[in-house]
């Protein structure tokens, strides 16, 4: 996070600019023993939910989505290691200090950035089948990150505590809660289908065998193995390099609806 020296040196230049920059938050460092809250952590989305609550938009002024917008497009087309503070200004045509009044680092933007991204999941209409509209809920949420592959390394590096990931935790448990399951179960039931969906795009996103060709060399080394050490594996070669991303979530997606169904009698 930028410290009171940068914010000292960012100030002259921002104010030129006709940018609010303030110094760091008493109230939030107070609230973690003097020291800053970690970016991500649900001290520091706390503090975070008080500014905006006191922050008043300004006539021409820069919008939080409008920066999150092009530090999308930059990550989705080009990768994180181009997504920076100045990369985003420089693509808005404006000095990258204009950017501190919404995000005073590039740690800070990518944690928003997560939960921007996280906006674009449609979540399922009502009806009455908690099953049915689960399963789509899931099913969106892993089209959404994996059409941002690139940021899908970055759910792990804070707590999704964003407006928008609380607008899915608030519909899921609705969803749950409405079908008659107790609260904890709920709680339990969305932790697991979501953590669930964020793993297998994880793999999916670091570079697991899933192309055709890339399971079919999986498969070749399998079967080149030593039949005398690894004799289940060269025997089932073909079968373990078969299955592609798609399979394998829509398989752990069916196990785990179909256990949760049990727990509520109804299988």
């Amino acid at each position: 996070m930028t410290g009171p020296q940068e914010w000292e040196q960012a100030a002259p230049e921002a104010a030129a600019a006709g940018i609010e920059v303030t110094p760091e938050r008493p109230a939030a460092a107070a609230a973690t023993g003097g020291r800053d809250p970690a970016i991500g952590s649900a001290a520091w989305w706390k503090e975070r939910y008080e500014t905006r609550a006191r922050q008043r938009p300004r006539p021409g002024g820069l919008a939080l989505g409008a920066i999150m917008d092009v530090a999308l497009a930059i990550a989705d087309s080009d990768g994180l290691d181009a997504l920076t503070m100045r990369a985003v200004a420089d693509r808005m045509n404006v000095r990258h200090t204009s950017l501190y009044r919404h995000v005073a680092s590039r740690d800070e933007l990518f944690v928003e950035l997560v939960d921007h991204m996280l906006g674009e999941v449609r979540l399922p209409g009502p009806g009455p089948d908690w099953r049915a509209r689960t399963e789509a809920g899931a099913r969106e949420y892993r089209r959404v990150l994996s059409a941002h592959h690139a940021l899908v390394p970055l759910m792990t590096r804070g707590q999704l505590l964003g407006p928008n990931a609380l607008r899915a935790r608030e519909h899921g448990l609705r969803l749950l809660t409405d079908a008659g399951w107790p609260p904890g179960q709920a709680v339990r039931i969305y932790l697991t289908i979501t953590h669930f969906v964020v793993g297998a795009v994880l793999l999916d996103s670091g570079g697991a065998a899933r192309t055709a060709e890339q399971r079919s060399a999986m498969a070749g080394l399998f079967a080149s193995l030593p039949a005398g050490r690894y004799p289940l594996v060269t025997e089932h070669s073909a079968l373990l390099g078969g299955p592609d991303g798609d399979e394998e979530f829509d398989f752990g997606l069916r196990c785990l609806l179909d256990g949760i169904a049990r727990l509520k009698g109804d299988d």
